[in-house]
């Protein structure tokens, strides 16, 4: 029993400390003329009568598949985008189907849909994480004032403000403040850091004038188990689909 026992908990760290295997997403478009290829990525392109959109799969991070999107608004009327607005399909495909590129054919079962994240969302949380954190901040520093203040009367009614424990404690008392101190600016710079990422790196709704595009980047979550994704655009009255093949490669 103990021995059964150990194999199990061993296996289960294995498991723990696997290292998960790496995701890409390949396209697959029918046509090859609408897909070129630059530093290593695919930009894939797609035209109608008033609108234009090229976008470029860059990576899985995370929990989230990072996209370059850039639209355009060859209409004659201003046009809203929200990047929240695109919609993604994930689907589970057997091993054994025709896998031919050109084709994104085969008993395609869908196992995950829902749209892009949204910056401003995001933005919102963020703001009120760190809203949050300070705070929490403003608190600790109130209770750090107060054992503080207790402790030096203390301190003074016994008479042994010099004592070697006392000094000790003092010295605890400054490093936890400093530790305390010290995870709060990185916490905050951390959402900081964030904050500008999701600001200026990523696509956020815009109103385009005729003529005009936008750009920037597009964010999904991940569905580890999808063989196949579809990412659909709409702009300007007018749909945008773009097929993707998800690989994963044993580290």
């Amino acid at each position: 029993m103990k021995l059964t026992a150990s194999f199990f908990i061993l296996f289960i760290i294995v498991i723990a400390c696997s290292p998960e295997p790496v995701l890409r997403l390949q396209s697959d478009q029918s046509k090859e003329e609408r897909v070129m290829v630059y530093q290593g990525m695919e930009y894939l392109m797609s035209e109608d009568e008033h609108s234009m959109v090229i976008l470029a799969y860059y990576r899985h991070i995370e929990d989230r598949v990072i996209f370059d999107l850039e639209v355009f608004n060859d209409s004659e009327e201003p046009v809203r985008f929200d990047p929240s607005s695109i919609e993604y399909k994930a689907y589970w495909a057997p091993e054994t189907q025709d896998n031919d590129p050109k084709t994104h054919q085969g008993n395609k079962i869908v196992i995950e849909n829902g749209n892009a994240h949204d910056p401003e969302f995001v933005l919102l949380n963020i703001d009120k994480e760190t809203s949050r954190a300070e705070a929490r901040n403003r608190t600790n520093v109130l209770l750090e004032a107060v054992v503080s203040g207790l402790a030096a009367a203390a301190e003074i009614s016994e008479g042994t403000s010099s004592s070697y424990s006392k000094q000790r404690a003092r010295q605890e008392r400054r490093q936890q403040r400093a530790e305390r101190r010290e995870n709060y600016y990185q916490y905050v710079s951390g959402l900081n850091e964030k904050r500008n990422y999701w600001e200026t790196e990523m696509l956020r709704i815009s109103d385009l004038m005729p003529g005009k595009s936008a750009a920037g980047e597009i964010s999904i979550p991940v569905t580890k188990n999808a063989g196949m994704l579809d990412l659909i655009i709409q702009i300007a009255g007018e749909t945008h689909t773009f097929n993707y093949r998800q690989k994963a490669y044993e580290p």
